[in-house]
């Protein structure tokens, strides 16, 4: 009976080894992924910044709440051209507006986009892409005049 449950007890104690090393190897994995990624966004930012001198960020105070994408686009990890791409955003899609910033003279608007997964679903799109409130209101008062 004692050989039965210790026979028990090392058969339990293999298949958790299995289970949790296959986790390990798992985030291992992972781990590497995001460390070669992280690298080559550096690299990227780093020629950049030597290229064009420092990045200047100017932060303002966003207008509007809310808007709507006037076409299809990208959302990018920073307000950033050259950034990384999280996503792509289908034309018509809602968006909430977080943030406002101006880099290299082009605004941009930190917005965050209805999703079931909450993966990917916050960056930068371009200014000139969402359609706010105050679009609607002058394309609306243009047509009347």
């Amino acid at each position: 009976m004692v050989i039965f449950l210790f026979s028990v007890i090392l058969i339990g104690f293999g298949v958790y080894y299995s289970i949790m090393n296959q986790k390990l190897s798992t985030q291992k994995t992972q781990l590497k992924i995001i460390s070669r990624q992280n690298r080559e966004f550096k690299s990227k930012i780093t020629s950049l910044n030597n290229a064009s001198g420092p990045i200047i960020i100017k932060y303002k105070q966003p207008l509007f709440k809310t808007g709507t994408a006037k076409e299809s686009c990208s959302l990018y990890l920073s307000p950033i051209e050259h950034s990384p791409v999280l996503s792509n955003v289908v034309k018509s899609t809602p968006v909430e507006i977080q943030d406002s910033a101006e880099i290299f003279d082009i605004s941009w608007y930190e917005v965050s986009l209805k999703s079931q997964t909450n993966i990917n679903n916050k960056g930068w799109i371009k200014k000139d892409i969402i359609l706010t409130l105050d679009d609607t209101v002058n394309n609306e008062s243009g047509t009347t005049t």
